[in-house]
């Protein structure tokens, strides 16, 4: 039975760190020199161990978190906003969100620097989980052995993540060079580590990495270029150090599924020594919630004033346990009458997809029905096959500008955002792939962009190779196909008005048009002077504005 239990344990741990899509059959690759262990390098340790930190720092840092939960509690109390499902799940999308219609996803930290997993096929490559597969699946653990080396500990890439390439204007006016009205960077991941000078952790980018905030200049630039910026947060962690009934440091594990509260043998619960290369920085504490969670997110949002909240790491934990409600109506009460602010839908286990500003979609896992249905919703996927930078990404696996703009036209169609995930290399590079399709996909909004922002979902969102949008006034009906028309444009969908011009967006002369009422056919003449390729005016689709308002009069 003991045998049987083993294997059985070996086989969850396996099945909870992969996912069902098919990895190729290939050798461990050896990586190229910037993106393997650098010569000489000797693993590192933090200068205070988890004991050191929680006899110097837990006491002083649970009264601060006392004081600022107590702020939250009475800023939530005072306001309109309630820490309920019931008083969130009134809070509407604000307007210009519902307006934007494509983001920038920065995925970007330590993972970085190791920058791999196993390539698939098809599907999504989760890069961002390399710390903790390294460890415990076993393409993961061979790649690491070859390339990194057995002693080489996930924290060891904190010491390598510098951010030396790192250039948060540069990046933020390639955002708003591609036509993106929002930025979201991974502010937290599942390891903890902060991108920002959390006071309530010393594993931030201030005390461990670059030595220096990197989201102060990224929120100055999205406010200077006028985009909007998201704060990426996730409510739960890998590991935790809590501090138990007795005084002692016992370890808090992320709650997926059983296999991940076992040490890596596989039998024995976690060692507080295997804590030490996973959670260095980490201030023990006794509530992971009243002592942690709420006042570092918090404190994020009075330094930052961020324009929107992006949960992550919701699956497997509890609203009452993540009190993600009370930093929700946080930021709601405290942007109340002076902005509009937005948050997502993964607050806690079972929640997704029911209580949020608006619903995520992740590689168009969310269900038909839940999206444009009566709800606002967003396509989250990465501009290659993979959640963080990938050393092995090329033209192949990265999205095609015409893939790209067929994707985005059906979401847009169907009442939907599009937060495009970029993966900056270890230092903080735009790979130049990367920079190229976000240049291709601006070249075709900037002509086309008239029939995406602002717009809503039209009566019918697709016919044939067509997808609709609608101004919301409802004057205006676009109608983007993603093949040449030729000749002309057939449309069973919409009626211009009487008296009205019909347009294609870039070309300024209006086309002859001509309704059939005996099949409801709208046909759109194409003049000669557009029937070479050079005289269009974009490539892999054309929009076509259409007045539904009667001009005749």
């Amino acid at each position: 039975m003991k045998n049987y239990k083993t294997v059985l344990l070996v086989f969850v741990i396996s099945f909870l760190s992969c996912t069902s899509n098919k990895v190729k059959n290939e050798s461990v690759p050896i990586t190229p020199e910037q993106y393997r262990r650098p010569e000489n390098y000797k693993s590192q340790n933090y200068q205070y161990s988890l004991n050191e930190l929680k006899d110097r720092f837990s006491e002083e840092m649970m009264k601060k978190a006392a004081g600022v939960y107590e702020h939250v509690r009475k800023v939530n109390e005072e306001g309109r906003w309630k820490p309920t499902a019931e008083s969130i799940d009134r809070h509407q999308a604000p307007e210009w969100f519902l307006d934007a219609k494509f983001g920038m996803f920065i995925d970007w930290g330590p993972w970085s620097v190791a920058g791999w997993s196993p390539k698939r096929e098809t599907g999504a490559m989760y890069t961002d989980w390399y710390e903790y597969r390294m460890e415990r699946v076993a393409a993961f653990k061979s790649y690491h052995a070859k390339n990194w080396g057995k002693d080489f500990k996930r924290d060891d890439f904190i010491t390598l993540f510098q951010a030396r390439d790192y250039e948060p204007e540069k990046l933020v006016g390639i955002a708003k060079q591609a036509g993106m009205k929002y930025v979201v960077p991974f502010c937290k991941h599942h390891a903890g580590y902060c991108l920002w000078p959390s006071s309530f952790t010393r594993r931030n980018c201030v005390e461990m990495g670059p030595k220096r905030d990197l989201m102060q200049p990224l929120v100055e630039s999205c406010k200077k270029e006028g985009l909007k910026f998201g704060f990426y947060f996730s409510i739960d962690e890998w590991e935790y150090p809590l501090i138990g009934d007795d005084n002692k440091i016992k370890p808090r594990l992320w709650g997926y599924g059983e296999a991940s509260h076992r040490n890596l043998d596989g039998q024995n619960p976690l060692a507080l020594t295997d804590m030490e290369s996973r959670a260095s920085g980490k201030i023990a504490v006794r509530d992971f919630a009243k002592d942690y969670l709420v006042p570092q997110a918090t404190e994020f949002i009075d330094r930052y004033d961020p324009d929107l909240i992006w949960y992550d790491g919701q699956w497997a934990m509890d609203v009452t346990e993540s009190k993600s409600q009370e930093i929700v109506a946080y930021l709601y009460n405290k942007a109340e009458g002076r902005k509009e602010v937005a948050v997502n839908d993964r607050y806690g286990r079972g929640l997704r997809s029911r209580l949020g500003d608006f619903f995520t979609s992740e590689y168009h896992d969310l269900k038909n029905n839940a999206k444009g249905t009566c709800h606002p919703w967003e396509e989250c996927r990465g501009i290659s096959q993979s959640f963080g930078f990938h050393w092995q990404d090329t033209e192949g696996n990265i999205i095609s500008s015409k893939a790209f703009i067929e994707m985005f036209l059906d979401i847009v169609s169907r009442g939907g955002n599009l937060l495009l995930i970029v993966n900056l290399d270890g230092q903080g590079a735009l790979p130049e792939i990367q920079k190229k399709r976000l240049e291709e996909i601006g070249e075709w909004l900037s002509v086309n962009g008239e029939g995406i922002y602002g717009t809503r979902m039209y009566s019918t969102t697709s016919e044939g190779p067509a997808r609709y949008t609608r101004s919301k006034d409802n004057k205006k009906v676009y109608a983007i196909t993603t093949i040449w028309p030729g000749k002309s444009l057939e449309l069973k969908s919409v009626i211009p008005g009487k008296g009205t011009e019909i347009h294609l967006l870039g070309d300024k002369e209006p086309l002859k048009w001509s309704y059939d009422q005996s099949n409801g056919i709208t046909t759109v003449e194409m003049p000669d002077r557009l029937q070479e390729a050079s005289k269009w005016p974009c490539k892999y689709a054309y929009a076509f504005r259409i007045e539904t308002e009667d001009k005749s009069k």
